[in-house]
């Protein structure tokens, strides 16, 4: 039976809700705070949170409508949680990775997305992207790029325990949903014929209601034993293009090894 409806609304709420009190409740918590940076990390993180709950709730509103325009806002408003997890990483670790870059992506996505012809479908608990690989295509540079710029600031970073929050950062963002989804797909496509392209997408982003749960513990952390850099820092334009080529290398190296799952056509790229 199909359940995507009705998933695809829960979920969105919950994402939605959660990120909501979190932000009211760290808001007043950090109200007198010194650290002025943790406000505006919060404002961000919990704005990247809602970005994906809205998303999650176009979905619904795209399955009940079955309006493609509906849906093509929704695939818009999902790359663009991309940008304020950019900018979240640049609050935290006081660095500019440039995460300017990511509205550049996004301005170009949607005006793909736009004037271009798209399908959908619901299978069992999630939406079935038919026809959309350049959102997914750049959704997943950006998410690259944001992971090498946090691998860097991770190797960079002296302190263990502030080393260790900062994976915890990552996790807690958008990881721990992201690797729960791969595993969930990876095993699917076997036993139940999930389809990497066109069913993973949904149903990751279905998994990042998880994510709410251990928002708590990251805000813990960053109390306890995250030691902030006070010294801004900002990424070098060779050390920017040097991440984005390795962050396109990776896109590359992922859509290569997509035929062997039999589901990356021209069709799929051109309907």
């Amino acid at each position: 039976m199909c359940y995507s409806i009705e998933v695809q609304l829960t979920t969105s709420l919950i994402i939605i809700g959660f990120s909501l009190f979190y932000y009211f409740y760290y808001s007043h918590k950090y109200k007198n705070d010194k650290r002025t940076w943790i406000t505006r990390f919060l404002t961000v993180a919990v704005l990247g949170a809602l970005f994906i709950g809205f998303h999650q709730f176009f979905e619904f509103l795209t399955l009940v409508t079955n309006n493609i325009w509906v849906y093509k806002v929704g695939l818009i408003i999902s790359v663009s949680a991309l940008y304020f997890l950019l900018k979240s990483l640049e609050i935290l670790s006081n660095r500019k990775v440039h995460s300017w870059i990511a509205l550049i992506v996004i301005l170009a996505v949607s005006l793909q997305i736009l004037f271009s012809p798209m399908t959908f479908a619901d299978k069992s608990f999630y939406v079935v992207h038919s026809s959309a690989f350049f959102w997914i295509a750049a959704f997943l540079l950006l998410f690259i790029y944001w992971h090498v710029c946090a691998f860097k600031i991770y190797s960079e970073t002296k302190d263990d325990k502030t080393k260790k929050t900062v994976i915890l950062y990552m996790l807690t963002t958008i990881d721990i949903g992201f690797i729960l989804s791969a595993l969930y797909v990876f095993i699917g496509h076997f036993i139940f014929s999930v389809n990497v392209c066109t069913d993973a997408p949904s149903i990751w982003c279905t998994f990042s209601t998880i994510q709410a749960f251990f928002i708590p513990y990251l805000f813990y952390r960053l109390d306890k034993a995250f030691k902030r850099n006070n010294t801004p820092k900002k990424n070098t334009v060779k050390q920017t293009v040097l991440y984005l080529v390795i962050s396109f290398i990776v896109l590359i190296l992922l859509i290569l090894i997509m035929p062997l799952f039999n589901c990356l056509t021209w069709k799929f790229i051109f309907p």
